[in-house]
């Protein structure tokens, strides 16, 4: 019976990630040929294709994609076994910057995923705007961010090691039952000037020359959607933060919006392992 080999998954996780031979064999510091012979051995091993190659780079299959996750797991619960017999583990302090739009209702289950992957960390945990996380991450505030783009303003797509999460449509929110077929001008409920959903908002409105005024600013996502819920007006939001009480508004007369992509900005190079941990963890998350 065939057994994975963690190198061999460390290997294929490496150049999954890079997103070519090259790349792959600069992370794990291997020649292009003995990666490429890994992956060789990993794939008879699966009896499957787990790669494909262009002149692009490679991506993974379906069944790449499925194993993947399952690698990254094996990976770090192999570290962690090490650590564990060589009575190394130690604390290791992350700071972590999380988009307020990021699933508002799913804070407690990411932060249980990390606690239970990667029992070695203390959070500290900042939410806050996307641009002002990103600044920090830059300036070496935060070790680790979660942030979110508009897509229109996004950098182009791309996989990097700990880049693009996901990707979702951003829609009007409104409490269920508001009615504004009467409003000339439409209410705004949204975040500060600053943030890219009210920019967002008002450009799209701009286009279609509607009418619209700001009822309320909130200053943060939560203050925006008690807002919302109270009837005070009309919203921007991703669609996951649309929670209870509130609901897609759908008008004709209301413009379509683009989608936004959640990603997560990684730690130095030559940070502590335990940070990579950290970003890797929050990748298998999502995957």
């Amino acid at each position: 019976m065939s057994t994975l080999d963690l190198e061999q998954l460390k290997a294929f996780v490496a150049v999954a990630e890079a997103g070519s031979i090259s790349g792959g064999a600069e992370r794990v510091f291997r020649s292009q040929s003995a990666v490429s012979e890994q992956i060789q051995k990993l794939e008879r091993a699966a009896d499957t294709a787990l790669l494909l190659r262009s002149r692009h780079g490679v991506v993974p299959t379906p069944a790449g994609e499925r194993l993947i996750g399952h690698a990254r797991q094996m990976l770090a619960l192999g570290e962690l076994a090490l650590h564990d017999v060589r009575r190394e583990l130690r604390r290791t302090e992350v700071r972590l910057a999380i988009s307020d739009y990021f699933r508002p209702d799913d804070i407690a289950g990411l932060l249980r995923h990390l606690a239970r992957h990667c029992p070695q960390l203390q959070l500290q945990v900042t939410m806050g705007q996307s641009a002002a996380l990103a600044q920090g991450h830059a300036e070496g505030a935060f070790d680790l961010a979660l942030t979110m783009e508009v897509e229109s303003t996004a950098r182009p797509r791309r996989r990097a090691t700990l880049g693009e999460l996901r990707r979702e449509p951003l829609a009007w929110a409104a409490a269920a039952g508001l009615d504004l077929r009467n409003e000339t001008t439409l209410p705004l409920v949204l975040l500060p000037p600053s943030c890219s959903l009210h920019q967002t908002a008002l450009r799209a409105l701009q286009r279609q020359r509607l009418a619209h005024r700001i009822a309320h600013l909130g200053s943060g996502v939560a203050g925006v959607q008690a807002a919302l819920r109270a009837g005070l007006g009309l919203g921007c939001l991703n669609v996951s933060a649309i929670g209870e009480g509130l609901m897609v508004a759908r008008s004709s007369r209301l413009p379509a919006l683009p989608v936004c992509v959640f990603r997560l900005l990684p730690a130095p190079a030559d940070a502590n392992p335990a940070l990579r941990e950290a970003g890797e963890a929050l990748q298998a998350y999502f995957a």
